[in-house]
């Protein structure tokens, strides 16, 4: 059965919930559930922008639609030297054009001693931008729904010894399934990610990670098949060339479509806040430099986090700059030979609907999704809009026990590498609020507004209602 996985994961996560009620007089476990209704109503052609990005797929993009989704989830405890954690979410979305159900999660974990080792769907973040009110980092972000993976990661930060805590290093490995409906069947993923933070107990520390992800193997109808055997994973492993058994054009560059980013930050305590500074950048083109000798150096996104929790009225404030205009430039010379640039970032040949699962991007959603595509659905799904400016700024706080998300950005859009550089401006925004409902427990109301103005998503408008319930339950 083609997704037999999903019910196998099903009966995992049934098992594992089982047993945590087995052995409750044992050990104090705490389960977190919600549930959650929202309904989008609106004119223009599709929802806006931020509306729907960075939510996991959960919602539709057409103008008018209600979403419905549950979870259930025993989180993993930290400081136990064993533990296990499982997770489950349930969406529905229906509107005129569409009616969609998925899990958008399903997973099992579990860690020993420093490690966590995951396997299923889970929704989780990568890099050093904010991982609340960032436009999406890089190479991962929260636009597209988890994909089903196997993960073996460091639990956070590890203190390397006799450093005193002021070395602290992390990483992990993944491999996973590309399970949608793509032009190249049966593709893979491999993930992995390295990094170093300095410290300590010092109010400023510096931390420094590089992330790696390809596509690889699956058939092609132009290419043909790209085998998935142990020779091949070694070669995506260290980013090598394909042997006779690959496409031709796999053979002359790496095996795979693959993207690279090193991410840098610096952390600030100052008393009651904390101030951070992040850059990524991004790149597909060896070999690996430092930041600033790359030949994009002029691309990547920018970012200033400041987080005050103290101060109800804004407790969060992010600033971001990204952009994606050079791609290595026209051309770049490398010892004496002359490279073609323009990089097109997430999009491949081999590799028709790029960095994209089930039609979302998987790193920064202003690299637009395939989803948009006019003809998405007649198989127009590669990205076509990668080459542009992003300013961003985005806030969030309490004010009289209602809190709120307010969100302004700017693009300036210029298409892809094949497309002339005509500039689409964009203005998007949204304010969402979330106010407790006195006489239901656990219960609370949310409503905003938000929209869309310009030439590359056009005029859009709408307004956001909803009530979720959560709750947990211990023993």
């Amino acid at each position: 059965m083609k997704h037999g996985w999903i019910y196998n994961l099903a009966g995992i996560t049934l098992l594992f919930s089982t047993s945590s009620l087995i052995f409750a007089q044992e050990s104090k476990d705490t389960l977190y559930y919600d549930l959650n209704i929202r309904t989008t109503l609106g004119t223009g052609s599709f929802a806006p922008f931020l509306s729907t990005a960075n939510q996991y797929d959960r919602y539709s993009l057409t103008p008018n639609s209600t979403s419905l989704w549950g979870s259930l989830h025993k989180p993993l405890d930290h400081t136990a030297t064993f533990d296990y954690g499982f997770g489950t979410e349930l969406d529905a979305t229906f509107s005129t054009e569409e009616k969609r159900f998925f899990p958008g999660e399903l997973y099992v974990e579990g860690k020993a001693w420093f490690m966590v080792f995951t396997a299923g769907m889970k929704q989780q973040l990568y890099g050093n931008n904010d991982p609340i009110l960032s436009s999406g980092g890089m190479i991962w972000s929260s636009n597209s729904r988890p994909m089903p993976r196997l993960s073996l990661e460091s639990d956070d930060y590890l203190k390397v010894p006799y450093t005193k805590g002021f070395v602290e290093v992390k990483g992990g490995i993944t491999h996973g399934w590309f399970s949608d409906s793509t032009v190249t069947a049966n593709t893979l993923l491999h993930y992995k990610y390295a990094g170093i933070r300095l410290g300590g107990k010092w109010p400023v520390h510096i931390n420094y990670m590089l992330h790696h992800v390809a596509q690889w193997a699956g058939t092609s109808p132009v290419y043909g098949t790209s085998p998935a055997n142990l020779a091949n994973f070694l070669r995506v492993l260290m980013g090598r060339s394909g042997d006779s058994s690959s496409p031709d054009t796999e053979q002359l560059n790496a095996l795979g479509n693959h993207i690279i980013s090193k991410n840098i930050g610096l952390e600030v305590n100052i008393k009651k806040a904390v101030l951070e500074l992040y850059w990524q950048n991004i790149y597909e083109d060896g070999p690996i430099h430092f930041m600033y000798k790359t030949f994009n150096v002029e691309d990547g996104l920018w970012g200033l986090a400041l987080k005050m929790p103290a101060c109800k009225p804004i407790q969060r404030l992010v600033v971001e700059y990204m952009s994606t205009t050079d791609m290595s430039g026209p051309w770049h010379d490398l010892d004496g030979v002359i490279y073609g640039g323009q990089d097109s970032y997430y999009n491949n040949s081999v590799y028709t609907n790029g960095w994209s699962f089930y039609g979302m991007t998987m790193g920064n959603p202003w690299i637009t999704s395939p989803k948009y595509n006019t003809d998405y659905d007649n198989g127009e799904v590669s990205i076509t809009n990668n080459r542009l400016r992003l300013y961003y700024l985005a806030g969030m706080g309490e004010i009289k026990k209602v809190t709120y998300k307010a969100v302004f950005a700017y693009s300036q859009n210029y298409g892809a590498t094949w497309v002339p550089g005509v500039c689409k401006e964009q203005y998007s925004w949204l304010l969402e609020t979330k106010t407790p409902i006195s006489f239901l427990r656990n219960t609370a109301f949310t409503a905003g507004f938000s929209g869309d103005w310009g030439a590359l998503y056009g005029n859009n408008y709408a307004v956001i209602l909803g009530l979720s319930w959560d709750g947990l339950l211990s023993w």
